[in-house]
């Protein structure tokens, strides 16, 4: 089995569920997670093609997903929410993941502490975890997340709109917990605690067509893809 044929990311996979996508580019797509959404909104970018992370895909495909995230930003600023977009990137010698920023809209009261909230998680966490003392968080503002980290580290990165945020070099992938962004955006919207430690469940088809109208109907005035038909 190819690893296109094995991943349900990868754009030629037939067996992908092609019914959460809302909007698809040359090279890159959105779509609705295929499992449980943490928020109404909550979605995820990816490229068509087998990339493993964010880090290293072409320029076409990095200014396809800033595209996304730009006219995601302006489509929930109209319902007064801020954007958080989390990557998680572990796993790299098996090539198994494929690249996804999942988008999380939040209201802007709550979005505002989303820095504290994640830099105090982060610090937390690396307590527990690190083996040396690796710089915990690296600023992305000044550099971009191309800029801050090398290539070929896994990663958490986070970011909050276009131009802010923080990169972590995971220094040990096996205490890494995978749902450490979005345990925190459960934390700060005070969710069900029970939700951070069982695995992430899936939805009937039939709610996640729903959900997939609701945003698409929300979307399609900030849809930039319609320009390339």
């Amino acid at each position: 089995m190819t690893q296109q044929e094995h991943c349900l990311f990868c754009f030629e996979n037939p067996n992908r569920p092609r019914y959460l996508v809302v909007a698809i580019a040359n090279f890159t797509y959105l779509m609705l997670p295929q499992w449980q959404s943490v928020v109404p909104g909550h979605c995820c970018i990816l490229p068509m093609q087998h990339e493993l992370v964010t880090r290293t895909v072409d320029s076409h495909v990095w200014d396809e997903i800033r595209n996304f995230k730009k006219c995601l930003i302006m489509m929930f600023a109209k319902q007064e929410k801020e954007l958080v977009f989390l990557e998680t990137v572990m796993g790299l010698g098996q090539q198994g993941c494929h690249c996804l920023i999942e988008c999380i809209p939040l209201p802007q009261k709550i979005a505002k502490q989303a820095p504290v909230y994640f830099k105090k998680a982060i610090d937390e966490a690396e307590d527990e975890w690190s083996q040396h003392n690796a710089k915990k968080l690296i600023d992305t503002s000044v550099k971009g997340l191309r800029g801050s980290i090398p290539k070929d580290f896994p990663y958490f990165h986070v970011e909050f709109g276009l131009n802010k945020g923080f990169v972590h070099v995971i220094d040990d992938e096996t205490q890494f917990e995978s749902s450490l962004g979005l345990n925190v955006i459960r934390g700060m919207l005070c969710l069900p605690e029970e939700d951070m430690y069982r695995r992430r469940r899936h939805e009937s088809v039939e709610t996640q067509k729903q959900a997939v109208a609701t945003f698409a109907r929300d979307w399609e005035r900030f849809d930039w893809t319609k320009q390339l038909e």
